[in-house]
C-alpha cells in the first residue's frame, strides 16, 4: 500500500492560472504553496515568441484595469498599445474596417437583404451597449432582461443567411459559444466591442512579449512554492482549515492548511470540494465554457500590409472565424518592421467539429485559408502552432448569472477565485479575482507576528 506523506502550511492555492498566481502573490509574506496539475503555470495565457514577435494561443488581449495593469506595470512590462487599431470584415475577398458603419453596410459585398439582416443585427446591439455600463434604475431593468434571454434575439425576423451566419462566426470567435448557448448581456457586450472602436474601450492593449510574460514573472517570484504536475483530488473542510488531497512525482500527498483558495475552471472546482452545499453546487453547474481552437503563425512579410492596422478581421466564410494580429500592438509610425504574427480562431460549434479531426488536418486547412485570405503571404508564413482549448472563456446561459453571487461570497476557510466571478469575464477579471482572494484571506488570518 502506497503511504500518503502529510505536509501541512498556511494558505494553500489551487491553480496557477492568472487567478491563482495573483492570489499567491498577495499571500507572498505568508506560508503559501500552490498546486498546480498542468507541467506549467499560466492556465489559459499561453504565449510562444520568436524574435521581435509573439502569438497568444490562448487569451488574446489584456483588457481593463485595476490588478492586472497595476502588475504589469510594477514589473516595468512594456505595453504595446492597441489605441487606433480596429476590427476588419473579410467578406467575398474584401476587407472592410467595422468601426465604420457605412463602409460595412455599403461597401462591403453583400445584397440588400444581407445588408438589412445586418442592420438589424447591429442596431439591436449598438442600442444595448450603452445599459450595460450604466446604473440607474432603467439601466438595470435592461440589463436583467438581457440576461434573461438567449443571445439569438438578435436575430429574431432576420432571414439573411449570411446576416446570420456572422453573427454565429461573431459568437464563436468572441465567446467560443452559440448565440443560442449564452444569455444576451455577455454577447451584447463582447459584440459592442467589435461593432465600435476598440480605441475607446479603456487599456485594451498587448503586453510586449505576449500575456505569458506577467505569469511567467509571477511565477518565477514564487518559485519553489508552486509546485506542477500536482493534480489535488479532493478538498475538504476540516473544522477552520482544510485537507487537501493531490497526487505528486512521488506519490499521494495529504496537505493540512489553514485556508484555500481554489482557483480552478468550475467543473472542477465543483468535483474536487467535497460536502459542496446545494447553492454552491447550482452555481458551479450554471457556468459553461467556451471552447476555441487556434493555430498561430510566424510571418516573414516585408513592408506594410493590408491588416497592419487591424487588431483583428472576422472571417465568417472560412474555416477559422477570425485572425488576431499580435503585430498590431508594434505597428507605431511609418517604421515597418518585417514579419509578424498572426493566430487564426475558430470556438463554438465550429471548435467542436474540428476537435475531431487530427491536429496535422486542422493546421493543413488553416494554412490554406489563410493564404486564401492573403496570397501574398505565400511562401512567408512558418509551419503553424496548434493549441485546443476544450475550456476556456466562461458564460452564462439565460438566468444563470442569477447564481454568481455565491460564488463571490467563501465557504468557511475556502475562498473562489476565476473570472466566472465577474460580469464580463476577461483577463483582467481573473487578475482581480485572485488578487480579492488574497486579501480576503489575509485578513481572516491572524498577523504574521501571531502566525503559527
Amino acid at each position: 500500500m502506497t503511504s500518503v506523506r502529510e505536509e501541512t502550511c498556511e494558505v494553500v492555492v489551487i491553480g496557477a492560472g492568472m487567478a491563482g498566481l495573483m492570489a499567491a502573490t498577495t499571500l507572498a509574506d505568508r506560508d503559501v504553496v500552490v498546486l498546480e496539475a498542468a507541467g506549467r503555470a499560466g492556465g489559459r495565457v499561453d504565449s510562444v515568441r520568436q524574435g521581435d514577435y509573439w502569438i497568444n494561443l490562448g487569451t488574446q488581449f489584456t483588457e481593463g484595469t485595476g490588478p492586472l495593469i497595476d502588475a504589469l506595470h510594477r514589473h516595468q512590462v512594456p505595453m504595446g498599445s492597441l489605441a487606433g487599431k480596429s476590427v476588419a470584415l473579410s467578406l467575398g475577398g474584401k476587407q472592410v474596417d467595422t468601426s465604420n458603419p457605412f463602409a460595412l453596410m455599403f461597401r462591403s459585398r453583400m445584397s440588400f437583404l444581407d445588408r438589412l439582416g445586418l442592420a438589424a443585427v447591429g442596431t439591436r446591439i449598438i442600442a444595448n451597449v450603452p445599459f450595460l455600463e450604466m446604473e440607474n434604475r432603467w439601466a438595470k431593468r435592461v440589463q436583467a432582461k438581457l440576461d434573461a434571454r438567449r443571445a439569438d434575439f438578435v436575430l429574431r425576423g432576420v432571414t439573411s443567411d449570411l446576416a446570420r451566419k456572422m453573427v454565429r462566426s461573431w459568437s464563436g470567435q468572441w465567446m467560443g459559444c452559440e448565440p443560442e448557448e449564452t444569455a444576451a448581456a455577455q454577447f451584447v457586450y463582447s459584440m459592442g466591442i467589435l461593432l465600435t472602436d476598440p480605441g475607446k474601450v479603456p487599456n485594451l492593449s498587448l503586453p510586449e512579449g505576449g500575456n505569458q510574460t506577467l505569469t511567467d514573472i509571477l511565477a518565477e517570484d514564487l518559485g519553489d512554492r508552486i509546485r506542477l504536475n500536482s493534480p489535488v483530488t479532493s478538498l475538504t473542510r476540516n473544522g477552520d482549515g482544510v485537507v487537501v488531497e493531490y497526487d505528486s512525482a512521488d506519490g499521494p500527498v495529504r496537505l493540512r492548511a489553514q485556508r484555500a483558495v481554489v482557483a480552478v475552471p468550475a467543473d472542477i472546482a465543483g468535483r474536487i470540494i467535497r460536502d459542496l452545499p446545494s447553492a454552491y453546487r447550482n452555481a458551479f453547474a450554471d457556468i459553461r465554457y467556451g471552447r476555441y481552437v487556434v493555430v498561430g503563425f510566424f510571418t516573414h512579410e516585408e513592408g506594410p500590409q493590408s491588416w497592419d492596422d487591424y487588431l483583428a478581421v472576422s472571417t465568417p466564410e472560412l474555416s477559422f472565424q477570425a485572425v488576431f494580429n499580435h503585430a498590431a500592438a508594434l505597428r507605431r509610425g511609418d517604421k515597418r518592421k518585417p514579419g509578424g504574427a498572426l493566430a487564426c480562431f475558430a470556438g463554438g460549434a465550429e471548435a467542436d467539429r474540428l476537435f475531431e479531426l487530427s491536429d496535422e488536418e486542422i493546421v493543413a486547412r488553416f494554412t490554406a485559408d489563410l493564404l486564401n485570405l492573403y496570397p501574398e503571404l505565400k511562401g512567408k508564413i512558418d509551419e503553424g502552432i496548434l493549441r485546443r482549448h476544450p475550456r476556456v472563456v466562461p458564460f452564462w446561459a439565460p438566468g444563470g448569472r442569477a447564481s454568481l453571487a455565491t460564488l463571490r461570497q467563501n465557504l468557511g476557510p475556502v475562498y473562489l477565485a476565476g473570472d466566472y466571478q465577474l460580469d464580463v469575464p476577461s483577463l483582467a477579471d481573473a487578475a482581480n479575482s485572485g488578487q480579492q482572494a488574497g486579501e480576503k484571506v489575509l485578513a481572516s488570518l491572524p498577523s504574521c507576528g501571531s502566525a503559527t
